[in-house]
């Protein structure tokens, strides 16, 4: 999980680490849960380009054309630790860096004290007049004690943003010409599915965005085949509750998601709880009332586990619609 933002209505810039390998990519902009592609990505400058399967609303940035000089003032806005949004201030201590992480001399590195944590990566580092200089790329945590040998250690006031002029060349290339790259494949059972699924968040609770974006995971890849990585979604309490992975996947063979809306969402001792209804189609076999249309009416516990909102329990309000 990291930051992205905006630069129209359909593309997000973002750290290319924070999209390596990723299987799926879901974005959380105001509210709306919508699923992405890969349109560009450079991963020796730690920069990326994604495309939203539909327009979302929201702020777009504008990213500057020149490195503003060293004392600017400068604010870096994400989600750090997988956290609600901050914003942290801080001033650009150094421009073109040679010795931040992995450049090796070539990476085009901007240097902050601005406050940095794992979840800001591909955040925007911006000026006053809200102009993007950087884009977040990590902090310093290996240095060289006094006798030459690395030590972990983090560099207070060291951290490291890919200049946002130097960014913008990439950015604009790929939106004028985009380079694809392919998501990965991790469950080789998958079959192949557009994944267009509706997703609404009827809640000003900041957590049902991070709900949405677990139970998109879960849904995609039901929609997918790939059932071992929708049951990873569950706690291990969850899964035993479900009678194993054989068991409940036997049952998803015809399962197909169309839409899910997350209520509202409530704290729970470890915990929340969130009431979610979501769209079906599946053959009458496993339909409840043998209908191969329906509408879930359930109650969702969910439990934090480091990026994700787990399912620990799930119990339906209402009995389901047919639709």
């Amino acid at each position: 999980m990291g930051t992205g933002f905006l630069v129209d209505s359909t593309h997000l810039v973002t750290a290319a680490h924070v999209i390596e390998g990723a299987a799926g990519i879901t974005v959380a902009v105001n509210g709306q849960v919508v699923t992405a592609t890969i349109t560009g990505r450079n991963v020796s400058e730690d920069i990326a380009l994604i495309t939203t399967d539909k327009p979302v609303t929201g702020h777009t940035f504008t990213m500057a054309s020149t490195d503003p000089p060293v004392g600017t003032e400068v604010g870096v806005l994400g989600f750090p630790l997988a956290e609600n949004f901050k914003f942290n201030v801080g001033r650009i201590n150094g421009l073109n860096v040679q010795n931040g992480p992995g450049s090796d001399g070539v990476g085009h590195i901007t240097q902050t004290d601005s406050v940095i944590n794992p979840g800001n990566s591909g955040g925007p580092l911006v000026t006053k007049s809200g102009d993007v200089v950087g884009i977040v790329k990590s902090i310093r945590i290996l240095v060289v004690d006094s006798t030459g040998q690395p030590v972990e250690r983090v560099g207070e006031g060291t951290n490291y943003a890919v200049s946002g002029a130097f960014a913008k060349t990439l950015v604009d290339k790929w939106t004028a010409g985009p380079a694809p790259v392919p998501l990965t494949t991790c469950d080789a059972a998958a079959l192949p599915t557009d994944n267009q699924i509706s997703v609404t968040v009827d809640t000003p609770d900041e957590r049902g965005s991070q709900v949405a974006q677990s139970l998109l995971i879960h849904a995609q890849a039901i929609n997918g085949g790939a059932y071992s990585l929708a049951y990873g979604v569950f706690t291990p309490e969850a899964q035993a509750d479900q009678g194993g992975f054989a068991s409940w996947s036997s049952e998803m063979d015809s399962s197909y998601w169309h839409s899910i809306e997350v209520g509202d969402i409530a704290n729970i001792n470890g915990g929340i709880t969130a009431n979610v209804s979501f769209h079906t189609t599946q053959d009458a076999s496993h339909g409840p009332r043998g209908q191969k249309c329906s509408i879930w009416h359930m109650k969702y516990t969910l439990v934090w586990d480091v990026v994700i909102w787990q399912i620990a329990k799930a119990a339906a309000t209402v009995p389901s619609d047919s639709c």
